[in-house]
């Protein structure tokens, strides 16, 4: 990389707080830092030349959790541990709302509904058995009445006929969100340099080695790279996870007016802009979805055709653009808040729940750091 003289000076001049990743995380962490402490000096450090992973490239869901998503959670990690990550991302929800603005957010108070293909006869009865004990959990940990709702189906006639509805969800435009993130934290003195790959961290001597050939040095370092956490620290439990989404031209008679669950939550579709947008399916392969790699595969998007000509016959001839993401998930849907010594935090593994969790999480990561943080 050619970097001037004062473009390597800039990059590299000493800040109280360096953050790596402009994601929702990234973002989020560095807006609650100078929300609480305008003195700290921040910068973000971030590989793309737009954020790299999926906080532009999700379907911009503003959901917390389905009920076959929440049968299956309580199964492996008990209520507790559940309700706690749903609490999370009902939080990071009402923060993210509050911080960007609905207008910016494009947020459509939509509702989103779970539906059931015509195989899902025992999974639907079991998630309708969980309505009356799942709205109390939601009413006793969030204040949410009547969170679920049974109602007929009235979208795809060859499914099955009852679907479940959560009065609390919604939709957004994932780039107007970060683009209204990132106004925000330039209006606050962040500087965010795009295109600055860290390939290397030594921990002994607090440094950032870039494949600008630039050595960074930090002071306090917040790692917020997510689906990519493991090329920078191996060790940690997070697995990048692509996620393939396609979007159709538009279509008259479009009538999809919620945001819609499928499969246990592993397929989701919307209208935008009288577009039916589809994504999900890395359930069908998921060891060949754990990739640092964009694109998409035969499988997965024969599959989403699928799905999309059961909507909207027809529809699998007007594609107009297929696009990927990468996720971190890991063993827990629980995020990883950790500091690796005495200089650096972590803040990752959201479970494909970016958007949800992210702006919770960024505001524990700023109360975490700011404790340790001395002006000089």
């Amino acid at each position: 990389m050619n970097y001037s003289f004062w473009e390597q000076q800039f990059i590299t001049k000493p800040t109280d707080v360096t953050i790596i990743g402009a994601g929702i995380v990234g973002l989020s962490t560095a807006i609650s830092i100078k929300e609480s402490r305008p003195d700290v000096s921040i910068k973000i450090l971030e590989r793309g030349h737009l954020p790299y992973g999926a906080s532009t490239k999700n379907a911009g869901f503003s959901c917390f959790g389905s009920v076959s998503e929440l049968m299956e959670d309580i199964d492996s990690i008990g209520e507790a541990t559940c309700m706690e990550i749903v609490k999370m991302r009902w939080l990071g929800l009402q923060m993210l709302k509050q911080r960007v603005g609905k207008q910016h957010l494009e947020y459509h108070h939509c509702g989103g509904t779970e539906l059931f293909r015509a195989g899902d006869h025992q999974l639907l009865s079991a998630c309708i058995d969980k309505i009356t004990s799942y709205n109390e959990m939601m009413n006793d940990h969030m204040g949410l009445k009547d969170c679920y709702q049974l109602r007929q189906n009235e979208v795809v006639t060859s499914w099955l006929p009852q679907a479940i509805y959560n009065q609390y969800e919604g939709t957004i435009n994932p780039m107007s969100m970060m683009q209204r993130l990132y106004q925000i934290a330039i209006e606050k003195g962040i500087s965010i340099f795009y295109g600055i790959e860290v390939q290397d961290l030594d921990q002994e001597n607090h440094i950032l080695k870039s494949g600008g050939n630039m050595d960074i040095q930090y002071k306090k370092l917040i790692v917020c790279t997510n689906g990519f956490t493991q090329m920078l620290l191996p060790h940690l439990e997070v697995v990048p996870a692509r996620n393939q989404v396609l979007i159709t031209k538009p279509m008259e008679g479009l009538t999809l007016n919620s945001g819609y669950h499928v499969d246990k939550g592993y397929v989701y579709f919307r209208n935008y802009q009288n577009r039916i947008l589809l994504g999900g399916g890395r359930n069908l392969n998921p060891d060949g979805e754990t990739t640092f790699d964009f694109g998409h595969t035969a499988q997965i998007q024969t599959y989403l055709e699928g799905i999309l000509e059961e909507i909207y016959p027809g529809a699998s001839n007007l594609i107009d653009h297929r696009w990927s993401g990468i996720l971190g998930i890991g063993p827990s849907k629980f995020p990883i808040i950790q500091w690796l010594d005495n200089h650096i935090l972590v803040g990752v593994r959201l479970g494909g729940m970016g958007v949800a969790i992210g702006s919770y999480l960024g505001k524990v990561l700023a109360e975490r750091v700011v404790e340790t943080v001395n002006i000089s």
